[in-house]
Formats: C-alpha cells, sequence, structure tokens
C-alpha cells in the first residue's frame, strides 16, 4: 500500500520534499513596501504550499530555539498560520467574551514563535522585510486586529474565523508563491532539529523502508494527512507512540522503517486525492490506477452519482460499463490502458490516527466487470414501468436503509445505526462474488414497513406530481432487495414483473397489489387512502390469514366494477387468476424477512406493470412524460 501511495505521488505532486506540504490558506493580508498593512482579502479553495513541521518537530521547537538564546514556550508554524496565532485574535461568544482563556493564552506565545521565524528569515529574505516591520509595529498590529475583528462579526461565507489559516500578500503577490523563503527554510529545518548522533551511527541506523525495500534511514515519526476532516491537526498514517507496539528495543518509526522522503511522498499522495474522494458514511473512499487512464474510462464516481444530472442524452452508467468492457475484450482499448490496474484505500480518522478500513485492488477489467454486475443487480423498472428506474449510488443505498433524517438530528447520530455496513457495502459493489449484508436487508425492511404504514410509500407511487425523494428512496429499497437476492445465487430476478419467479412469496405480493387495487376501484373514493395501509403490514407476514378473505371478498367489487369497467375487470380478474396459477392450493402461512422482501417485490414490480402503456391493460396509465421526476 505504501509503495504504491509513493509510486501515485511520484507521477501526480510536483515538488515533493520534506518541509513542505499544501495547506488551504483561507486569507491574506495585504502588506505595503514600507511595512504596512493595507487590507484583507479572502481566498476561495487556496490550495497553497506552505513550510511544515512534523508533530515532533512542533514538540521540539522551544528547546530548539533556547539553543539559539531565545526563550519560548509554544511552537508555530512558519509564514502561514491560523488567524489566532498570526494576529493573536481570540474566538468570542455572544457577550464579547473569550471561550478558551487556556488556549488563547497558549495562542499569544505561538504569536512571539511566530515573529521570531519572521525576524529570523527576514535577515536574509529581503521580501519578507515590510512583513516583519509590520508585525513589529504595535499600532499597525493593533489597528488590524480591530479590522480583523470586525470581519468575524460578519454573516456567511466571507465571514473570518480566528481558526481560518492566514498569509500575507505584497507587491502584487501572495508571499508563498515565492521562492526567496524557500531555501532559507530549508536550511533553518536542517539546522534547528539535525540529530546530534556521531557520523558512525548512521549505518546502524538504516533498515529497509516498507515504502521502497531500499535501505535508508527510516523516518522517527511521519506528517500528517490534513484533508481527511474533522481535525486541524491533522491524522497520523503511520505511527508508533506505544510501548505496546514496539519491539527488538526498536522506537518510533524503526518498528515499521519509511524513509522520510516516502513518509512525505504516501502524505502528499493521500492529501492529493482525499480532495476527490467520496465519501460513504463517515468513510472515505479513494480509487485510483497505477497509470494516467482517459476521464471517460474511469467509472468510479458513477458508484455514488451514475446518473448525473449533467449526463443529459448520454448513455446511463450501465450501458457505459458495458461499452467499456466490450472494448476492452475486443482489444479497442489501448493495451497500456487496459492493462491496467486499480487500488482502492477507504479511511476515516479517529483519535488522531487514520484508519485504514479497506483496501482493495485488481485489474482494470476486474473493476469494469464489477461496476457493470452491480448495476444489473440494482436495475429495476420506475414506478410507472415505462422503462428502469435511476440507478442509486451507493450512499443513497445506504442511507434508503433507515426512515428520513430528521432535520434537527445530526448526520453523525443518524447514521450510527448503519455504520457497520459502510465496508460490506463498498466491498460488495467491487466484488460480484460477495452477497448483500442480510443486516442491511433487516434495516431495509423495518423502515419499509413504517413507510407503508404511515402511507408514504403508496402516495409517493400513485401521486401525479411524485416527491423525488420518497420516490428515489423506494426506488433504492427496491433496487437493493433484488440485489440481494441476485447475489444470493440462483434464481435471478429481473427489473420488471416476473411471472415466472419460483417464489410463493413473491407472488403473494402481486396478489396484495391486485386486490388493494379492486378495493380501491370499486370504493369511489371512500377507502381509497386505507386500503394497503390496512392490510399490507399482515398479508406480508401472514399472508394465508389474509389474502384468501380478500380474495374472496373482491368478487363482489369486481362484479361492481364490471358494471361501469368490463374490461377492467376482465383484466384484474384475468391477472388474480395468473397469480393464484402460480400459488397453487395452498397460501404460506407464515413468510420470513427474506421472503417479506420478496414480497415487497412482488407488490412493487406488479404495481409497475399495472401502469405500463399496454393495449391489452384497460388499467394502464399514460406515461406522458419519459423524463419523469425520480
Amino acid at each position: 500500500m505504501l509503495g504504491q501511495l509513493v509510486e501515485y505521488a511520484n507521477r501526480k505532486v510536483s515538488g515533493i520534499q520534506t518541509g513542505f506540504t499544501t495547506k488551504d490558506i483561507r486569507w491574506l493580508a495585504t502588506v505595503s513596501p514600507d511595512g504596512r498593512f493595507t487590507g484583507l482579502l479572502p481566498l476561495e479553495n487556496a490550495e497553497k504550499t506552505c513550510p511544515d513541521l512534523s508533530q515532533p518537530e512542533m514538540v521540539g521547537m522551544p528547546k530548539a530555539f533556547r539553543a539559539m538564546g531565545y526563550t519560548l514556550e509554544q511552537a508555530s508554524h512558519f509564514l502561514a498560520d491560523t488567524c489566532a496565532v498570526v494576529f493573536k485574535l481570540p474566538d468570542l461568544d455572544r457577550d464579547g467574551a473569550i471561550k478558551k482563556p487556556e488556549e488563547y493564552a497558549k495562542n499569544l506565545q505561538k504569536h512571539q514563535t511566530f515573529k521570531v521565524l519572521m525576524q529570523l528569515a527576514s535577515a536574509e529574505v529581503l521580501n519578507l522585510v515590510p512583513i516583519y516591520k509590520a508585525l513589529s509595529d504595535d499600532a499597525q498590529m493593533q489597528k488590524f486586529y480591530q479590522d480583523l475583528l470586525q470581519e468575524t462579526q460578519k454573516s456567511g461565507k466571507e465571514k473570518l474565523r480566528p481558526t481560518d489559516k492566514i498569509t500575507f500578500f505584497i507587491e502584487g503577490q501572495c508571499i508563498l508563491d515565492t521562492l526567496e523563503w524557500r531555501d532559507w527554510w530549508r536550511t533553518f529545518r536542517t539546522k534547528a532539529f539535525a540529530r546530534t548522533e556521531p557520523q558512525d551511527q548512521d549505518a546502524e541506523r538504516k533498515m529497509l523502508s516498507l515504502a521502497t525495500g531500499e535501505l535508508a534511514e527510516p523516518a522517527p515519526t511521519h506528517p500528517k494527512v490534513m484533508n481527511l476532516g474533522g481535525s486541524a491537526f491533522g491524522f497520523a498514517f503511520v505511527t508508533y507512540d506505544k510501548e505496546a507496539f514496539e519491539s527488538f528495543g526498536l522506537s518510533q518509526g524503526e518498528n515499521g522503517a519509511v524513509d522520510q522522503l516516502s513518509a512525505t511522498a504516501y502524505r502528499a499522495a493521500l492529501d492529493n486525492m482525499l480532495g476527490d474522494a467520496k465519501q460513504l458514511g463517515e468513510m472515505k473512499i479513494a480509487l485510483w490506477y497505477d497509470r494516467d487512464i482517459p476521464s471517460e474510462s474511469n467509472l468510479f464516481a458513477d458508484i455514488w452519482e451514475p446518473e448525473s444530472a449533467d449526463a443529459g442524452a448520454e448513455a446511463s452508467a450501465l450501458e457505459r460499463a458495458k461499452k467499456f468492457l466490450n472494448a476492452i475484450r475486443t482489444g479497442e482499448t489501448p493495451l497500456s490502458i487496459a492493462q491496467s490496474r486499480f487500488y482502492a484505500i477507504a479511511m476515516s480518522g479517529a483519535a488522531g490516527r487514520v484508519m485504514v478500513r479497506d483496501w482493495q485492488t485488481g485489474s482494470l477489467e476486474q473493476f469494469v466487470e464489477a461496476v457493470k454486475k452491480w448495476f444489473e443487480d440494482l436495475s429495476i423498472t420506475n414506478a410507472r414501468g415505462s422503462k428502469n428506474a435511476k440507478l442509486p449510488g451507493l450512499n443513497r443505498l445506504l442511507m434508503s436503509l433507515q426512515r428520513p433524517k430528521s432535520p434537527e438530528q445530526k448526520l453523525d447520530d443518524y447514521i450510527k445505526p448503519v455504520k457497520m455496513l459502510q465496508i460490506p457495502f463498498w466491498r460488495t459493489a467491487l466484488n460480484p462474488l460477495l452477497p448483500i449484508p442480510y443486516g442491511a436487508v433487516a434495516k431495509l425492511m423495518e423502515a419499509h414497513r413504517a413507510s407503508v404504514m404511515t402511507g408514504e410509500f403508496d402516495e409517493a407511487l400513485k401521486a401525479a406530481k411524485p416527491d423525488a425523494a420518497s420516490l428515489g428512496r423506494i426506488y433504492a429499497r427496491m433496487s437493493l432487495l433484488k440485489a440481494y437476492h441476485n447475489r444470493k445465487g440462483g434464481y435471478r430476478m429481473t427489473p420488471a414483473l416476473d411471472p415466472n419467479h419460483p417464489s410463493k412469496a413473491y407472488h403473494c405480493g402481486r396478489l396484495m397489489c391486485l386486490l388493494a387495487r379492486i378495493q380501491e376501484q370499486s370504493s369511489d373514493g371512500e377507502i381509497n387512502a386505507g386500503v394497503v395501509q390496512r392490510y399490507y403490514g399482515a398479508a406480508s407476514s401472514t399472508p394465508g390469514l389474509v389474502l384468501g378473505r380478500l380474495t374472496r371478498l373482491s368478487q363482489a367489487h369486481l362484479s361492481k366494477i364490471s358494471k361501469d369497467s368490463p374490461g377492467l375487470a376482465f383484466w384484474l380478474n384475468s391477472q388474480i387468476a395468473e397469480v393464484w396459477n402460480a400459488l397453487g392450493k395452498n397460501l404460506p402461512a407464515t413468510l420470513t424477512l427474506e421472503e417479506q422482501s420478496l414480497f415487497a417485490l412482488g407488490y412493487y414490480q406488479q404495481f409497475a406493470f399495472n401502469r405500463t402503456k399496454k393495449s391489452d391493460n384497460p388499467e394502464a396509465t399514460e406515461d406522458k412524460s419519459e423524463n419523469e421526476t425520480e
């Protein structure tokens, strides 16, 4: 894994070197050539190359400065840090009081270190002199401090926060974009944090690097991953800070030797790819290839957005996967692309460390084949029966397992009941041989029953202008149930109605749909809102107690329908006869949870079939829009 990350960094990330990293700079303090603060410029998504110190170097900075004759208590970064450090900006509550006095006191000490760094650098780097002069002018600092304080009172995206990172803008250029300070920083960092061991010990410290396989001096600690979210201090990817992780007299990074440059490279790779990573629950997932491939050949994003809004009239994600797979197998795809391999890593942050949740690798052909089969398993007819519904993305599938999130509910709390299904979902999408977890079906059926009992399910299916969110949940749930049964092996379900399905539970669902339609059609609207709510739950768990009685009652209703719509009555009667022929003489007394999921699929696919545009189906409703909201 480390080797592949380093290889990615060497291909994709330029200028990898220790002591530097990219950071998101939010503000620029403008400085005049004569050393005055003149304004503040906001930045949007500004990734800048910044000087960087590892955590051990930050811890050791006060000691390094004492050796230079400075008495400093706290460390700071050079040239770019938070507004709280650079300009001593406090985090205030509504009453104007400092929220965390102890933290504010530490930031004041960090500010002193920041000034000392600027003083040392400005003695050798000419374009830093005006910045240090402005920082040293108490009147200038006080005036600019008041200006910044006003910016914290604003609302919206432009509001300044004490934790926002800030640097300087001088003579029409961001200081980080200049080159003069970089040589000074390399020299300073080398001198300040140089090892003190004798030269003859260098050979003893060398070990085989886990990233390169070459003999190298192991980095004692590694730089932290910054783009994982949730912490401004970053997360350690490789760490040995407990005795339980050490052995044979080895300490820190010697227990998993990685040379310093490789450690910097894998961190740069992770930070780079995490910018485009996909979120699944609380995890971030990144996928890359061992060589550059055309963007249209990268189907990774399709797993999350198989039917993106900007796809227009292009082929569906399933068709794109089929076309690309065929091109690989027929030789239309260049060999250099066809022989690519993919790597996928799933991560989350916890207690300052990166938790690698999953690691997958394989050929490009295997990946495309997995995507194709994933979408084939998920394909389900839409509620009108006119075409297949839009394929659900992986996040929508995970969220569909529960009832909708309430506005006041935090996302972290909402996803807790399904967090254990994040990794199985991801692995299933990448491996056609893995089943959909049974726990996912259990959660889904619980939510599905609730939506039926509240009337949301029936209302969403029958609405003239369906609610996109409600209908989308139904499609996601039915897609996942179909995929579950297809992945079990044996009989493969089709997207639309299957009169030949071998399960009685499936045909019980079909029968429930037809019986509910008969009662509703004959009721003149009197019980239309409650038929499914009243009988669905019992019919799906104990069909033997419910469906036989409803079938007998339906004969009277069919007689009533036949007076006004004889064609419809005949069609409904023939459909019921077809279902009873599939059921045989006896209805199941009870249905297991898996069978109840087949009941749900039978009900839904029969409902969609009832609305298809067929001349022999008098009940069918005309699909006036091929682009209905789904």
